[in-house]
């Protein structure tokens, strides 16, 4: 049953194969017809430029949070170390790295809260 079905399929598709081949229509970019041209090239490739671009925003983004949640957590120690720092004279020093974030943003509003307390 196989055989038989094979036999009649073979000379079907080589017969579609040939019809297509010889009608072979084209785009006004000269691209085959059905292909995206020149055109669907530039914006599948201005469209991956810019996740791309979009994906470095957003590790420079999560890497300025983490260091104001950084900050805001040594000024966060510090305070509370003032506080507690003048019965048992121990006092908790902010690490260098976050400061230079307040070159970039600023004082987070997270800082700005702990400094109200």
């Amino acid at each position: 049953m196989f055989s038989s079905v094979l036999t009649v399929a073979v000379p079907v598709a080589a017969e579609l194969s040939t019809a297509t081949s010889t009608i072979q229509e084209y785009n006004q970019d000269g691209s085959p017809l059905g292909s995206p041209g020149i055109t669907g090239f530039l914006v599948t490739m201005v469209l991956g430029i810019v996740i791309i671009l979009l994906g470095l925003d957003l590790t420079r983004r999560q890497r300025r949070l983490r260091y104001r949640v950084d900050y805001a957590k040594a000024r966060e120690a510090e305070l509370h170390g003032e506080t507690a720092g003048k019965d048992s004279q121990s006092r908790v020093e902010p690490t260098a790295q976050p400061a230079r974030n307040t070159v970039q943003g600023g004082v987070s509003g997270s800082s700005r809260r702990a400094e109200k307390r």
